[in-house]
């Protein structure tokens, strides 16, 4: 460290770093006013890399954004922005505007990744969201431009599924827009679009066929999106993740845990970066499991079994774990 004539201490540009490193997002924006050399410090796309992953292997030093879309019957969807974070250890909470009306009037959640969310609205419209800071980037939906699938991309027994997540090998964010078609025999065939943000453009890559992706946004862990698809056939059915990796685009499979037999209905989310699995049964029960080694099968591990009201119209999606402990903060989703 060096001392200024007038007796100030000038700290190393990399000890500013790592400083800058631990300060949350709204600080840093401030920061940026401060003189040319933070300016451009802070807007270095290789310190904004590194804060991300920094506040990703340390939780504990970030607050928390949380969106959250109601559906009223007759009025719509709506969709509220708030910020959480710990203030003397007690929670708090504060609600921010939607930077597009249009979005927070109709909106719908395609995903998050790094701290970025992926929204979609009814005028065809996606937006990238940074809730910490209120930018965000608009771009129209994608169609597909195809004889099976009409030209607004919905068809007749189209079903529409999204993914959002992250190409860390091109440093790029992804949305993928799925078209599924059902085929013969249970099977659905699968069209996809996916946006790169880098490129600002959508494109066409080699599609696949499944069963049924009953997941309509993807979960990304580990550089891929999931899916979770039921395959129906005489003697019953089977469920089984669907997944595709972002920097090759390529499709795989991850087999499901062992289940009981009977009405069952599968939910994916994530956790710390564990791929989490949600088993619903019809007789009012519910099996959480999470992958502790991605892509090892064998690791599925069963953290806990919820019973459920009788007259329960609902299954349950795992959203994500408390920091400090292995209990799962759920969700009720209707079905």
């Amino acid at each position: 460290m060096e001392q200024t004539s007038q007796g100030s201490t000038i700290f190393p540009p990399e000890i500013i770093f790592e400083i800058f490193l631990r300060l949350p997002v709204k600080s840093l924006l401030k920061f940026k006013c401060v003189s040319k050399s933070w300016f451009f410090l802070l807007s270095n796309p290789l310190f904004s890399k590194t804060h991300v992953d920094f506040c990703l292997k340390n939780p504990k030093l970030t607050d928390y954004r949380l969106a959250v879309v109601a559906s009223v019957y007759g009025l719509g969807r709506k969709c509220n922005f708030y910020n959480m974070g710990f203030e003397n250890s007690c929670l708090s909470v504060a609600r921010n505007s939607c930077p597009a009306k249009s979005l927070a009037i109709s909106a719908r959640i395609l995903g998050s990744c790094n701290g970025l969310i992926c929204l979609t609205s009814d005028s065809f419209t996606v937006m990238l969201l940074n809730p910490c800071t209120g930018k965000f980037n608009l771009f129209p939906d994608s169609m597909l431009r195809s004889n099976g699938g009409g030209g607004g991309g919905s068809g007749v027994g189209c079903f529409i599924r999204y993914g959002f997540g992250y190409d860390a090998s091109f440093e790029d964010y992804k949305v993928v827009k799925i078209f599924s078609f059902p085929h013969i025999e249970g099977r659905y065939e699968n069209m996809v679009n996916v946006y790169s943000l880098k490129a600002k453009s959508w494109k066409m890559i080699e599609g696949f066929n499944s069963g049924s992706l009953n997941g309509k946004v993807g979960v990304f862990v580990n550089g891929a999106l999931h899916w979770e698809a039921s395959h129906s056939h005489c003697s019953g059915s089977f469920w089984e993740i669907v997944t595709l990796d972002l920097a090759v685009e390529r499709y795989g499979k991850i087999a499901l845990p062992s289940y009981e037999d009977g009405g069952v209905y599968w939910t994916l989310g994530v956790s710390r970066g564990y791929l989490v699995g949600c088993c619903n049964y019809e007789k009012n029960k519910a099996d959480v499991w999470v992958m502790k080694e991605y892509g090892v099968e064998e690791s599925w591990t069963k953290l806990v079994t919820i019973s459920l009201p009788v007259d329960r119209r609902a299954y349950i999606l795992p959203l994500f774990v408390a920091e400090n402990c292995d209990e799962f903060l759920l969700q009720l989703g209707k079905s």
